[in-house]
Parts: structure tokens; sequence; C-alpha cells
């Protein structure tokens, strides 16, 4: 699942943080480089020891960039990758070391001024001399009008200051961001490499799923719908047979009560095959009318003003469709909570239940879901813990 993003303060904080934690992470940075590159100097080791140190140069520099990317990641937003080239982890300590060393200086210093600004305005008494200022009284009496405006300068200065700060830490953490995506991120080649092995899970998730789904279909044919016609079938013979009017009248009563039955049966088997209202109505009204047939309460918020894709429409609709028969058949739920919107350029599905939880992912149904999620790129996750609740979030790509 991706990671979510710190907004507001709590961003602030928390990159700030990680450019502090950089600092530190900088000097180790440019206490190795200054070693490899005494190490890899023609003119001042062995030839000998200049080759064989050469690898352990490369090993040692993919550690410490894949330190700095986890301390991007924790603290900054970056995206997860691998850094196993040795050759490109140094060029890019190369680059960040300096950066990262200045950065956490200039955002210390920042700070140091800023705070102490505005510590001047609101905990110095009036008139009293401050350390480091030649006796200047920083805060004099109130109707001196040259102090009283230094001191509003002095905090205006202050407020600016942890602003240009703040803004500064933004910049340096984007820069930091951008030489980890460029210097260690995927080449080409390794982003089509990347694409062709998702195509080809994907493919075979979808023909899994459309495989489960075939023998899913086979069995409620063959275990209820044949059932019952075969019921239906005894049941108007018995009643052909028979010679007691009240009798026949009784099993003909029977036989219509299991043709209903086969019938619901039919149109359910056709509805997890495919719902034909979908082109008509919408994904919309469908829900609808499968929150209204459900046995168990379904609150259903959808916030999706057009239309979708109808490869999309389908897979919302199955996922939706099978969570709640689970929580109608398995669960043991009192409730179903479906949640649908757009967070940018993907569809979000939330469904839940207060069941007792313990969901197998590996069943035919769920794993049935999955593959269809992961047929559109999309992302399938699923929460269940034992006793409760339930909770399958889908995440489906619609740009």
């Amino acid at each position: 699942m991706r990671r979510a993003k710190p907004e507001g303060v709590r961003a602030w904080g928390s990159v700030t943080l990680g450019v502090l934690v950089g600092l530190p992470m900088a000097l180790v940075d440019l206490g190795f480089l200054l070693w490899a590159g005494l190490v890899s100097s023609p003119g001042l080791v062995w030839p000998a020891l200049r080759r064989s140190s050469r690898p352990m140069v490369l090993t040692q520099a993919s550690v410490l960039a894949r330190m700095e990317r986890r301390r991007l990641m924790r603290w900054c937003g970056a995206e997860p990758g691998r850094d196993n080239d040795g050759r490109r982890a140094l060029r890019y300590l190369a680059a960040r070391a300096p950066m990262g060393l200045l950065g956490g200086i200039v955002v210390i210093v920042g700070f140091w001024y800023g705070i102490s600004f505005l510590a001047v305005y609101l905990y110095v008494p009036p008139g009293a001399p401050l350390e480091g200022t030649r006796g200047w009284a920083i805060r004099a009496d109130p109707t001196d009008a040259h102090n009283e405006f230094y001191m509003i300068a002095l905090t205006v200065l202050g407020l600016i200051g942890l602003y240009v700060t703040a803004l500064f830490t933004f910049a340096q953490v984007a820069v930091e961001r951008w030489l980890l995506r460029n210097l260690l991120g995927p080449s080409a080649v390794e982003v089509l490499e990347r694409r062709v092995t998702q195509l080809s899970v994907s493919r075979a998730e979808t023909v899994k799923a459309i495989n489960d789904e075939r023998r899913r279909i086979e069995r409620d044919l063959h275990d209820g719908i044949q059932q019952r016609l075969v019921a239906l079938g005894m049941l108007l013979g018995r009643a052909r047979r028979g010679t007691d009017p009240t009798k026949a009248q009784d099993l003909l009563r029977q036989a219509h009560e299991e043709s209903q039955q086969a019938l619901t049966d039919l149109r359910e088997v056709a509805w997890r095959v495919y719902p034909s209202a979908l082109d008509d109505l919408g994904l919309a009204e469908v829900l609808a009318a499968l929150a209204e047939r459900s046995e168990v309460p379904v609150r259903l918020h959808y916030r999706l003003e057009e239309r979708l894709p109808s490869p999309v429409e389908a897979v919302v609709y199955f996922v939706v469709f099978e969570a709640v028969t689970n929580a109608v058949k398995h669960s043991g739920a009192s409730c179903v909570e479906v949640h649908i919107g757009r967070i940018g350029d993907e569809i979000v599905v939330i469904v839940g239940d207060d069941g007792r939880g313990g969901a197998d992912p590996a069943g035919r149904g769920l794993s049935g879901l999955a593959g269809r999620v992961a047929a559109l790129d999309g992302e399938f996750v699923l929460s269940s813990p034992a006793g409760g609740p339930t909770e399958i979030r889908v995440m489906l790509p619609c740009g």
C-alpha cells in the first residue's frame, strides 16, 4: 500500500526531522567519500590494494545509499527502491553529501535565530540588556517608541526567519528526492523490465481469476440450480401420477416454490457473471439495488459524479458484491459499510463489516477479486484479523 504523505504542520515537522537526521549522515558520507578517494587514488596506494578495495568501496556506497533512502522514506515521503548499483550509489553520495551538510546547518541556524528573536520579545524583561548585544536595551520602556519599534521589527524578523527556514527545508527535501530519483532510480531498461514482469503477472492473475470464476459458476449450477430443477421434476412427476387432488395441489405448490427459488438462484449466477443492468443503469444504481437485496444492512457512500469505464465499473461491482456476500454468509456481520470515491487518478473502494473477521485471502472468492484488480494494475489490500473487523481496500487507476 502506498505510503501516506504527511500534511500541514505534521509535514513540516517530518521533513525538518528528516533534514536534521541527514546532517550527521552527510558527515558520514563525506568521511566515506574521503576514504574512498584515498584508497582509489593512483599515487597514494599500491595498485593491488586499489583493485582489491574497489568492491568494498562500492558495497559500502550501496549500504549508505540504502540508509539515505530509508531516511527519506521515513520522514520525507520518498518512494521505495533498490540501491544495489555501487557506482550509481557513489555518484549519489558525492552529490548529496555536501548539500545535506549545508542544508542541515542552514536549518539549525535558521530555527535558532528565528526562535531566539521571538524568545527575546516574549521573555526578556523591559529595559533588560541582552547578553551579546553590547548592552542595548532590547525591550525598553513601552513609552520609548524607538525601542518598541525595534522589538516589533525583531519579532517580524523572527517570524520571517522561521518561514524562510521552513521553505528552505521543503526545498531541500525536494532536491534530495530529485537526486534519489534521478541518480538511484531505475533506468529505462529496468523500468521496461519491471513493466513486462507486472504485465506477465497481471495476465496470469487474469487467467487464474477467469478459471476460478468458471469453476465457481459450474459449481453453483451443479450444486444449486441443477438440484432444484431435479427436485422440481420429481414434484411434478409425483403430482401427475397421484390420484389425491389435495395432495396433488400441495405438490404443485411445492413445485412452484422450487421453480421460483431456481429462478432466483439463476438470476444470482447471472449477476455474478456480469450484471446487464450495469450497462443500462450505471454502477451507482446497480450497487444501490445490491444493497437493498442484501440480508445485512449495507450503507452505501457513493461519491463519484461521472461514469467509469466499463472494465473499472465491473471490477468495482464484483469487489462490492463479493465483500457483501462474504459478510452475509461467513462473517456474521450486522452492518456493512461501502465507500466509493476518487483520489487523484485513482478510484478507491473500501468495504468493511463488523463481523468476526478471519477472512482467508487465499480463498477462491478473494483471490479471484485480487486477480481482477491486478488485471487493471490496481492494488488490493485485505485486513481481517481474528475477531474482526474486516476491511477490503481497492485502488484502481482511472485517469
